[in-house]
């Protein structure tokens, strides 16, 4: 093989795959027919679960001092709040980062594009995939470049990772169910003060729309995303000056728009591939599913399909497991795109629909019931958990195990592991569990019972056990989890649950690893596939 997987597309989603693959090992080639890195911000928000990915991958606190942290929402109705929503207070306890990061995905393509120069692989540019061939070991690739010369790379993989309009999906008749809405939005950086709340996000909601105001890097510097005006829909020489007197009609004559560095108008789909996995190739990221930005998901779900495949790829890719193991990622991840897209079109169609009783839902209901319904903790954590992706799970999924005699309201297997503040060591201090978790590796974490005897050859180096010390502010953090003593959770290289139970049975641990994960011996496996 010229190369173990080829990437094509080095949007977010392809560099974060190809970031995943080197830390495994894997020799990547990653493709992508433009010039360079994109200029443009586009998507914006980085969720929780993004950010504990990037911990791992080493660029949290590049991200973090680029970024803008939104620790709240605020939505506005005629002029005035009427809600706000402590995005920060409510995932306190769930996340290491409790707080929506707005980040532009230029500057997240050059953070992962800067890791995965760190780890020796650059981005082929000006190189487009024009023929791909499967074959029943490899796959066939025609690369073009910019000069017009051609070149064959004969891939084991292929991660179509190359945006909503794939040629690739397109070229493999993959169908793309869905539709695009019938609103035109523009997006806007502007430099501008106003009533909006400093350093958070602001939705001003009204009769026929919406307007949303996102915090951005520097002083009074917002990014504006709303409707264009019906009247104004047909123009071809849209600019900023034409749609800003109905922003300040809707959210305020008090909003003063200095600059408007970049605008543009653009349609949004929803969208969903038919399948991810075409034999030796898989679609990922915007190639797979689209959606309106309600929530600030796209991005982040294309992340979290890298972060899903990457793994499976790399067990696959040293001979450590079969084949089989990736029917998982379809399996694990259209789940995921299907329950995304039916929730944000149903908030979006809410958000954007012309009708008299929407519009009144809009100006007059949501927001109230928004704030009504935060008052409740159980509430305002499902609302996190939602929000931040760290609540998305595969319980039903073949590579989820929950042994019998583990309590319902314990974490099962399926479910990312929660996060904790434990101590690992008896004399050590407490810290968070992420830290101590190398998502290169399989992890074992063992309550309540010895763990110093357990061996589990399937995996050899690729498993660390940590033995959780019976300690006062340990029990304190499991019973907050409701983690019953003894149990044992083996946790995947994306930190979801494998296998879950009680008492601790390296056999049951192995007959898991074979059936489920398809992993042979450490000593069998030294082919590559």
């Amino acid at each position: 093989m010229d190369t173990d997987v080829l990437i094509v597309g080095a949007g977010p989603t392809g560099l974060m795959l190809a970031n995943q693959l080197a830390r495994h090992g894997v020799r990547t080639l990653i493709i992508d027919r433009h010039a360079g890195p994109s200029l443009q911000t586009r998507a914006l928000g980085v969720q929780a679960r993004t950010m504990e990915i990037y911990a791992q991958l080493g660029i949290i606190g590049q991200a973090l001092e680029l970024g803008k942290r939104a620790t709240g929402a605020n939505l506005w109705a005629g002029g005035r709040q009427t809600a706000h929503i402590p995005i920060g207070d409510i995932g306190r306890e769930l996340s290491p980062y409790p707080f929506l990061l707005i980040l532009g995905q230029d500057d997240n393509e050059q953070l992962m594009g800067k890791r995965l120069q760190d780890l020796g692989y650059a981005v082929r540019w000006n190189t487009e995939l024009v023929g791909l061939t499967q074959h029943a070991d490899h796959v066939a690739a025609t690369l073009k470049q910019s000069d017009g010369s051609t070149s064959e790379v004969k891939a084991a993989w292929v991660a179509w990772c190359d945006g909503a309009r794939s040629a690739v999906r397109e070229r493999s008749n993959i169908e793309f169910v869905g539709a695009p809405y019938e609103h035109v939005f523009f997006v806007a950086d502007t430099e501008m003060t106003g009533p909006m709340v400093p350093d958070e996000l602001n939705v001003y909601l009204w009769r026929e729309g919406f307007h949303l105001f996102f915090p951005m890097r520097g002083k009074d510097h917002w990014r504006v995303v709303g409707i264009v005006p019906q009247e104004l829909r047909g123009s071809d020489e849209l600019a900023f000056e034409h749609v800003s007197p109905s922003v300040r009609q809707e959210a305020g004559a008090a909003m003063n728009f200095r600059v408007c560095s970049w605008f543009s108008t653009y349609r949004i789909h929803h969208r969903r591939a038919a399948r991810f996995r075409d034999r030796r190739c898989f679609l990922l990221g915007d190639a797979a599913h689209i959606h309106s930005p309600v929530g600030a998901q796209g991005m982040n779900t294309g992340l979290q399909d890298a972060y899903n495949l990457a793994w499976k790829l790399a067990l696959v890719v040293s001979g450590r497991a079969g084949d089989a193991l990736l029917d998982s990622y379809e399996a694990e991840r259209i789940p995921v795109a299907e329950r995304l897209l039916s929730t944000t079109d149903r908030a979006f169609s809410l958000i954007v629909s012309s009708s008299r009783f929407a519009g009144l839902m809009r100006t007059a209901v949501l927001a109230r019931l928004a704030a009504f319904a935060m008052r409740f903790d159980r509430v305002r954590k499902l609302a996190f958990l939602t929000i931040s992706q760290t609540g998305i799970q595969y319980r039903a999924g073949a590579l989820s195990q929950t042994l019998s005699g583990l309590p319902a309201e314990a974490p099962q297997a399926g479910d990312r592991f929660p996060w904790m503040r434990l101590k690992l060591q008896p004399d050590g201090v407490s810290e968070g569990l992420f830290q101590h978790l190398d998502d290169t590796r399989f992890t074992l974490l063992v309550f309540g019972q010895p763990s110093t005897a357990f061996e589990a050859t399937h995996l050899g180096d690729l498993l660390h056990v940590h033995g959780v010390p019976d300690d006062a502010a340990n029990q304190a953090e499991v019973a907050r989890m409701h983690i019953p003593q003894p149990s044992f959770y083996l946790v995947r290289p994306d930190g979801y649950i494998g296998l879950a139970g009680t008492g601790l049975d390296a056999a049951a641990v192995s007959r898991y690893l074979v059936e489920r994960l398809h992993v042979r011996s450490a000593t069998a496996s030294g082919s590559r596939s």
